[in-house]
Parts: C-alpha cells; sequence; structure tokens
C-alpha cells in the first residue's frame, strides 16, 4: 500500500505524547494536521481516538481505530468510526475500501511502530523541546 503516510508531532526524542495528551500546544502544527488529514482515512489506537475532545472522532475523515480491549463497533457521529480487534492486515484492507482518500497513522506510539513499514510518506514537525 503505497498511499500510506504517517504523521507526527515529535520533540527532540521522538516522543509524540504524554500521559495521553500531545506534548505542547502548536496551533501551527495543529493547522497542518486539520488541513493535510481533511477528507482522508485515519488509522489509530484506542487511546489516541479517546484523547479527542469528548472522545469523539474527528469531522470529516474516516476513523479506523485498532483496539485490543474494545469490542467491534461501527458508529456514525461527528465522523466515520470503526473499531477493529483484528490484525493491522485487515484495518488495512477496511483502509483501501477508500480508494480516493488519503490514509494516515496519526499514532499512539504502539500503533506508529505496527504501520510504519507500511508508509511510503513522513509528515513530521519537530519540536525544539524534551
Amino acid at each position: 500500500m503505497n498511499r500510506l503516510a504517517c504523521i507526527a508531532a515529535v520533540d527532540r526524542n521522538w516522543a509524540i505524547g504524554y500521559q495521553g495528551k500531545l506534548l505542547a500546544d502548536n496551533p501551527e502544527d495543529m493547522k497542518f494536521f486539520r488541513e493535510t488529514t481533511k477528507g482522508a482515512v485515519l488509522l489509530m489506537g484506542r487511546k489516541t481516538l479517546e484523547s479527542f475532545p469528548g472522545g469523539r472522532p474527528l469531522k470529516g475523515r474516516v476513523n479506523l481505530v485498532l483496539s485490543a480491549s474494545q469490542e467491534p463497533s461501527f458508529r456514525e457521529e461527528a465522523g466515520t468510526v470503526l473499531i477493529f480487534r483484528q490484525t493491522i492486515k485487515e484495518l488495512l484492507a477496511c483502509a483501501e475500501r477508500y480508494p480516493e482518500r488519503s490514509i494516515f497513522v496519526i499514532g499512539g506510539g504502539s500503533i506508529y511502530r505496527q504501520f510504519l513499514p507500511f508508509c511510503s510518506t513522513a509528515y513530521i514537525t519537530r519540536m525544539e523541546a524534551e
């Protein structure tokens, strides 16, 4: 799958967050994230979904969530959410159902580690902090 990209903001040590929150408030990076991922398919872990305001999916995107603890489900709210307990392969197959959309891995850490080998592009905002 050559359409898969990761997008992240990192510090000097490549950390992406702490205690379920982003490392820093960076309005410029948030604007870049919103504009870049609008209309896209987002691949994430359950904790990333829960870190969004109200635990709700991001609007205008397909939100695909890999979770070891939550039952598979589908719900339509602010955006489309599909929750998987299966494998990376099944999640990627689902993402392929949207051939007209870009696909982004958006975290957390274990999700990046699992999907990075499949990514052809990375959008990284590096923050000069630790």
